[in-house]
């Protein structure tokens, strides 16, 4: 694994990334999640999907979006002609958009991203009739999300929802319809720096979230009291951050967080060219130096963020996260003294291999705090 990294690492260092996987595959390059990730979000076969991956040998936008876009295209054709039977086709196509739109920021792949959420506006009826888009103007950006409430009359706890680097609206969505249930109000957010925002990342897009959570706790279907956050790998820093300089919040799940280590120089090794471009793009950096710069300023320990932590926090992770490793989540709950760690054995990044396990956990454990 260690020759693996330093391999990519030199790829990237010498803008060989691109050639090389004309010959190794675009599978060669990207994080061991990759597979899995995308086939929970659509109910794929993880080997049909994988096999998918070893076919494509560029990242090359032209390439690599005109590739996954086939797919979706076909599953597009057989969810028009399906009828009552469109909800599996349909949830493939996004998948495979949200594949070929993967990590962003290029106009082909743009347009994937839209065509993603085209489709899932078109599915989401069909998954759950009670969820609903919301748009919250937030510090000159334009903040879109999906917001579900209980249909019975009252006020519910309220969790806010995140994601990581380059992941969508769609991706934390679909699994969380197995909870549509639950007597609480949930909304789902994109993390700023990604797709949609024009602002890039920083310790500022506390604003976002701050001004987020505040909206919830005015809202009339909104318990103030019982409120958290969930998120998910970059995602989850901010479920971490934000118990730190919003006192709304009565707890929050953070899985597979950066909190330190990650923004350090030894966090860069076997991150491959796309890895790092989109970092750049989302931290609104022009060189790998000033990436750096960025990321160290992130760190909960320069930012000493760890001693305004006095809320419940449920840590989770796999024991082996290969993408931003395991030790900032052992340190969060090390620092903080109301953390709960759970690690998934020979799991990777955010415990995509107990993805259900973990979500049935967090739900658990936030009924659990939520008790009046």
């Amino acid at each position: 694994m260690l020759l693996k990294d330093v391999f990519i690492t030199l790829c990237m260092a010498t803008a060989q990334t691109e050639r090389a996987a004309n010959k190794l595959g675009v599978r060669f390059f990207l994080p061991e999640l990759f597979r899995l990730r995308y086939a929970n979000m659509g109910s794929l076969d993880p080997d049909v999907f994988a096999a998918q991956l070893d076919g494509l040998k560029s990242f090359e936008e032209t390439e690599w979006c005109g590739y996954w876009n086939r797919f979706a295209a076909e599953y597009e054709r057989q969810a028009e002609a399906g009828g009552d039977e469109a909800r599996d086709p349909l949830l493939k196509a996004v998948t495979y958009y949200s594949v070929s739109a993967f990590p962003g920021h290029t106009p082909t792949r743009m347009e994937a991203y839209w065509k993603g959420r085209e489709l899932f506006d078109r599915l989401l009826p069909m998954l759950d009739d009670r969820m609903e888009k919301m748009t919250l103007n937030i510090a000159g950006e334009q903040v879109d999300g999906y917001v579900r409430f209980p249909a019975d009359k009252g006020k519910f706890p309220m969790i806010i929802v995140s994601n990581g680097l380059e992941g969508t609206f769609q991706e934390i969505a679909v699994p969380l319809m197995a909870y549509k249930n639950a007597k609480l109000g949930v909304f789902l957010m994109e993390m700023p720096g990604t797709y949609a925002y024009t602002k890039p990342m920083s310790g500022a897009s506390e604003e976002i979230y701050n001004e987020v959570i505040n909206h919830f706790a005015a809202h009339p279907q909104v318990d103030e009291k019982r409120m958290a956050m969930v998120g998910v790998s970059v995602g989850a820093y901010w479920s971490a951050r934000m118990p730190a300089v919003n006192t709304k919040l009565a707890c929050s799940v953070v899985c597979g967080a950066p909190i330190h280590y990650a923004f350090t120089g030894t966090g860069a090794l076997g991150k491959s060219d796309v890895i790092i471009s989109v970092l750049k793009k989302v931290m609104g950096a022009g060189s790998i130096r000033e990436l750096g710069s960025k990321l160290e300023a992130l760190s909960f320990v320069k930012n000493d963020l760890f001693s305004k932590i006095r809320i419940p926090l449920l840590i989770i992770n796999g024991e082996n996260d290969t993408l931003l490793g395991t030790r900032d989540s052992i340190y969060l709950d090390m620092k903080v003294p109301r953390g709960f760690l759970k690690l998934y054995e020979n799991d990777d990044h955010c415990a995509m291999g107990h993805y259900r396990e973990w979500l049935d956990l967090t739900f658990e454990w936030l009924e659990m705090q939520f008790k009046d």
